[in-house]
C-alpha cells in the first residue's frame, strides 16, 4: 500500500425506521465481525425513539458509534445522505437494519483492504431469502446470476471496464452490496434520492457511470431479507410510488453529461431498467394510481430522450426504441 495512503477504515451506516430490534441484531452481528471501524445510525422519526444504551456493547467499534434522528421521517434516502456526511472510515457500506451480513463478509473486506490501487467500490453477490426459503442454493435470481456469468466474475476481485459494467448495473438497485470509498461519493456528489421508495435507483446507477474503478467479486456478502406483508418497497402499492420519475431524470441526466455519445455505454441498460420499473411499479400499484403514473411515465421519457437518445436507443435495442416511442406519443405499452 502507498505509504502516503490512509490505512483502511470500513463505517458502517445504517438507516433504521421502527425496528430497534433489527438494528440492535445488525450491530451485535457488525461488533462481532471486527471489521468496522465506526457507525453511524440515522434513526428516521421512529415512532419509539431508539435507545443507544440497548443498541451495541460499549466500545465494540473503535471509532464509536454515532445515532442520529431525524424529527419528521423522510425516508431511507434522507437518512442514508445524513449518515454518509457523518462517517469518519475510508470506506462506507451502507446496510439495511432488516437484513444481515453473509458469510463471506470478513473475507470480502480484507480483500478490500489489501487493495494497492484505489477503487470507487467493490460490489459483491448476496443471498436472497425468497431463494433460500426455496431450498435453493445460495445467491438470488436467475436473472441476477446471469450477469455475473456473463462478465466473467469469480471470487478473487477483479477490475471491470465500461462494458462489463454495463451489463452489472442492471443488477437490482441495491444500496448494501458495495463498499464505497467515503471520498468517491462525497467528491463526486453521489447520493439516495430523497423519496421515500426507490431513493437507492439513484445511488447505484449514478456510482457505475461515475466510477473509474469497479471491482467485482461473487462472494456473498449480505443476506436480503423479505417477507410477505412486509414493509419493504416489494410491499407498498401507494401513490408514493409515483415519485420514482425524480431518481430517474436525476440518473438520465448524469448519462448525457458523463458518459461520451451521450450514454454510449449506460443510455440502453438505463432506458431498460425504467421501462421495466414503470410496468413493475404499475403491476403493483392500487388501480387508482394508474392513470397518473401512466401520464407521470410519457412525461419522462418526452422530457428527457431526444432525438440523438433515440438514435442510440435504436441502434442499441431497436425492438426497446419503438416500444418507448410508442407509448409517450400514444400511452399505449403493448
Amino acid at each position: 500500500m502507498d505509504a502516503d495512503r490512509a490505512p483502511f477504515r470500513l463505517s458502517l451506516a445504517i438507516p433504521v425506521w421502527n425496528d430497534a430490534e433489527g438494528v440492535a441484531r445488525l450491530l451485535r452481528q457488525a461488533a462481532e465481525l471486527g471489521v468496522f471501524d465506526d457507525a453511524v445510525i440515522v434513526d428516521d422519526a421512529s415512532d419509539v425513539p431508539l435507545d443507544p444504551a440497548a443498541l451495541v456493547p460499549e466500545g465494540a467499534f473503535p471509532g464509536g458509534v454515532t445515532i442520529l434522528r431525524c424529527e419528521v421521517q423522510r425516508g431511507a434516502g434522507h437518512a442514508r445522505n445524513i449518515a454518509l456526511a457523518r462517517v469518519g472510515g475510508t470506506h462506507v457500506i451502507f446496510f439495511d437494519s432488516d437484513d444481515l451480513f453473509g458469510r463471506d463478509f470478513p473475507q470480502i473486506v480484507a480483500l478490500a483492504a489489501a487493495q494497492t490501487d484505489p477503487f470507487d467500490f467493490m460490489i459483491f453477490r448476496h443471498d436472497d431469502s425468497r431463494r433460500m426459503g426455496e431450498g435453493l442454493p445460495g445467491g438470488t435470481f436467475a436473472s441476477e446470476e446471469e450477469h455475473w456469468r456473463a462478465i466473467g466474475a469469480r471470487a478473487q476481485p477483479q477490475a471491470i471496464g465500461r462494458g462489463k459494467a454495463a451489463r452489472l448495473v442492471r443488477l437490482s438497485a441495491y444500496p448494501w452490496n458495495k463498499i464505497y470509498r467515503t471520498a468517491f461519493l462525497r467528491e463526486r456528489g453521489l447520493r439516495c434520492t430523497e423519496l421515500m421508495v426507490h431513493n437507492d435507483v439513484e445511488l447505484h446507477w449514478t456510482s457505475f457511470i461515475a466510477a473509474e474503478r469497479i471491482l467485482v467479486t461473487t462472494l456473498i456478502g449480505a443476506v436480503h431479507y423479505v417477507f410477505d406483508n412486509g414493509g419493504r418497497l416489494t410491499n407498498r402499492r401507494s401513490r408514493e410510488r409515483l415519485e420514482v420519475f425524480a431518481a430517474l431524470a436525476n440518473v438520465l441526466s448524469r448519462i448525457t453529461a458523463t458518459v461520451p455519445n451521450g450514454g454510449l455505454y449506460f443510455l440502453v441498460p438505463f432506458v431498460r431498467f425504467s421501462w421495466n420499473l414503470i410496468g413493475w411499479i404499475e403491476a403493483n400499484l392500487d388501480p387508482d394510481h394508474t392513470a397518473e403514473l401512466r401520464h407521470r411515465a410519457r412525461r419522462f421519457f418526452l422530457q428527457h430522450l431526444n432525438g440523438p437518445h433515440m438514435t442510440l436507443l435504436a441502434h442499441g435495442d431497436p425492438a426497446l426504441a419503438r416500444s418507448v416511442l410508442r407509448f409517450a406519443t400514444t400511452g399505449t405499452r403493448r
